[in-house]
């Protein structure tokens, strides 16, 4: 795996003729078992075609998972920025599979909104009263570095009813914050990091009048589009114009693994059109939470705690290194960046409400086993984004860390 400087590639999974990882599972076995006996030919199931790299174990570890769970399926995507790694599908799952994907729907928000602040039209420590007059007071000082970071003042709310409400607008339902909710008893502009969903909605309505667009509407357009993305839109819980910035979104796995390896790969898309400033991608590696006290986080939120734009810090990394960030659902869909390792994953499942609490360390244990598979010697793509290599990138290097 070469995880030299920043390239930009092919449309991703353009002319794609990947095949899916197909090891021996032990929903695969239980199969066998029962339909062939111990024939050799049916455990030994085939690699994935083209792949050099070793990723059993890891693929094991997934399928048992899945079947501690009881869940019908499952799907996990590894990707460099030369292309892709492991793309494996389990059970009821295929490519065309599309779940719900609660709070990793918060990274796919941030990513807008970096991109809108990269064109001038939003300005992340401006406050936001300029744009919702409705928020006065104490309010109108609160910016989208805050609204998309947990720190503005509100908190604990994201089951809120203006923001699950299917039968009103984003713009409705964001006049009735405005009107009626008030910050949690003690909380102030800045003065916490308190976890929920009402922040990010008061953001993804900012970045409706700024554009003067349906939130949606302009997600597709700006990045799905590029992208060649047509699965992730904000109906995951039914028809909607009140989008849940926070949480509504759905996607498959790998119109998420495009927007992870857009990240990854410094804001150029695989197209090799940019569509992020390096700087923009560089925000997601600055902790936001800092010294503020923690109120209620949840139980996901491994001390110390720290959090960017849209997504998590793995505290096992130590803040001075490149991190790894990720963005887990409530229903296990996580999407991660190791920018350390020069990776990206999603891991895809769609459980009840809390099992991501009892997946995340079986989630860490992949993240540490996919990393030493990617990095083993002869580990290669199996399949490349290598139609378009550029040496037009902006700047060199890693920006520097910072609290």
């Amino acid at each position: 795996m070469s995880l030299d400087a920043p390239t930009a590639f092919a449309p991703y999974g353009s002319a794609s003729t990947a095949s899916y990882a197909r090891v021996p599972t032990p929903l695969r076995l239980f199969a066998c078992l029962l339909l062939l006996g111990l024939s050799a030919s049916c455990l030994a199931a085939p690699s994935q075609a083209g792949s050099t790299c070793v990723f059993d174990a890891s693929v094991q570890r997934f399928e048992s998972l899945l079947l501690r769970e009881s869940l019908p399926g499952g799907a996990m995507l590894v990707g460099t920025r030369q292309g892709l790694l492991l793309e494996h599908y389990s059970g009821s799952y295929s490519p065309g599979t599309t779940v719900a994907i609660a709070s990793a729907s918060k990274l796919l928000s941030a990513v807008r909104i970096l991109q809108l602040a990269d064109r001038g039209v939003l300005d992340l420590e401006a406050p936001i009263g300029a744009h919702l007059p409705e928020f006065t007071g104490e309010k109108a000082g609160m910016t989208l570095d805050q609204l998309f970071s947990h720190t503005s003042g509100y908190g604990n709310d994201s089951g809120a009813p203006e923001i699950t409400d299917r039968s009103i607008s984003l713009a409705e339902a964001v006049q009735q914050i405005a009107c009626c909710r008030d910050f949690p008893a003690g909380y102030t502009v800045g003065g916490q990091f308190a976890y929920g969903g009402v922040s990010m909605h008061i953001g993804g309505r900012i970045a409706e009048v700024a554009m003067a667009q349906d939130w949606q509407l302009g997600w597709q357009q700006a990045l799905g589009a590029p992208l060649g993305i047509d699965s992730i839109d904000w109906q995951a819980f039914g028809p909607t114009t009140n989008y849940m910035i926070a949480g509504g979104a759905r996607s498959d796995l790998r119109d998420y693994g495009a927007v992870l390896h857009l990240l990854l790969n410094e804001g150029v898309a695989s197209s090799g059109r940019r569509l992020l400033s390096r700087d923009s991608v560089f925000e997601l590696w600055r902790d936001r939470v800092g010294t503020l006290p923690v109120i209620d986080p949840p139980p996901t939120a491994e001390p110390p705690v720290r959090y960017g734009l849209g997504s998590w810090f793995a505290p096992q990394r130590p803040a001075e290194r490149p991190p790894l960030i990720h963005s887990l659902g409530a229903f296990g869909f996580m999407p991660w960046i190791d920018f350390e390792a020069g990776l990206f994953g999603v891991f895809m499942l769609r459980g009840l409400p809390g099992i991501n609490t009892r997946l995340l360390p079986e989630y860490e244990a992949l993240l540490v086993e996919l990393r030493a598979a990617a990095e083993a010697p002869g580990c290669d793509e199996f399949e490349r984004f290598d139609g378009i290599f550029s040496d037009s990138f902006e700047g060199s290097g890693q920006p520097p860390l910072r609290p």
